[in-house]
């Protein structure tokens, strides 16, 4: 006797035909400034923070950090990207001999709409002591206020990152970062170098692990 009915058949097919059918999740480029001045800048911010000397900016992430802009509008967040070098009232990360401007590789409007700002293999400068091996996807909104939409959008962002970098096995909220300060990922050097973050928010950071549950999460106490 069969071990499977028809109907158990017919419902697996069906759910294998939806599987494939899927859209892929459309993202947008929208690259924001990023000369051979900002390459710089980066190759800078690098041998000052972590006393490393790349020859480039590329990276080999394992990382996945999640962040909110604290900016209303993709505008504006965009905007507080989009600049080379790190405006005067950034004082809270303003160094002597590293002015790069944040930056991050995708950004993720309040509709879901998913924006990619640099290529996801080069040095972002979005988390302290870890941006040489993360990516970060940035949240259009503050703390409570991020939507349905931007969740299952980060879902299936984080999804497609995983698929491209198998390594990526950390997934991360911003405010989650300090738990990295004993792991071989730490990489600051400036021991009074560090700022305190709320980001995502602990809700919006369960959506994402009851739907990612094979990643790992921070090695916090």
């Amino acid at each position: 006797m069969s071990l499977y009915n028809q109907p158990m058949i017919k419902t697996v097919l069906i759910f294998i035909a939806l599987v494939i059918s899927a859209p892929a999740l459309e993202i947008i480029q929208k690259p924001i400034h990023f000369s051979e001045h900002r390459q710089q800048l980066t190759l800078e911010y690098i041998r000052e923070h972590y006393g490393l000397s790349p020859k480039d900016i590329t990276i080999d992430p394992r990382i996945i950090v999640v962040h909110f802009t604290a900016i209303p509008t993709l505008q504006g967040s965009f905007e507080a990207f989009d600049g080379e070098e790190l405006p005067s009232s950034r004082k809270d990360i303003s160094t002597k001999s590293a002015t790069a401007n944040v930056s991050v590789q995708y950004l993720v409007d309040r509709d879901g709409t998913v924006y990619q700002l640099m290529p996801d293999n080069w040095m972002a400068r979005h988390v302290i002591g870890l941006n040489y091996s993360s990516i970060g996807i940035e949240n259009v909104g503050t703390l409570g206020d991020l939507t349905e939409a931007q969740l299952k959008a980060n879902i299936g962002l984080i999804r497609e990152i995983k698929k491209s970098y198998p390594a990526v096995d950390y997934l991360i909220g911003h405010s989650e970062y300090r738990c990295f300060e004993t792991t071989p990922f730490w990489l600051e050097k400036d021991r009074s170098y560090r700022t305190e973050k709320s980001d995502p928010g602990e809700a919006f950071m369960q959506g994402l692990r009851d739907a990612l549950p094979a990643f790992k999460k921070a090695p916090c106490r």
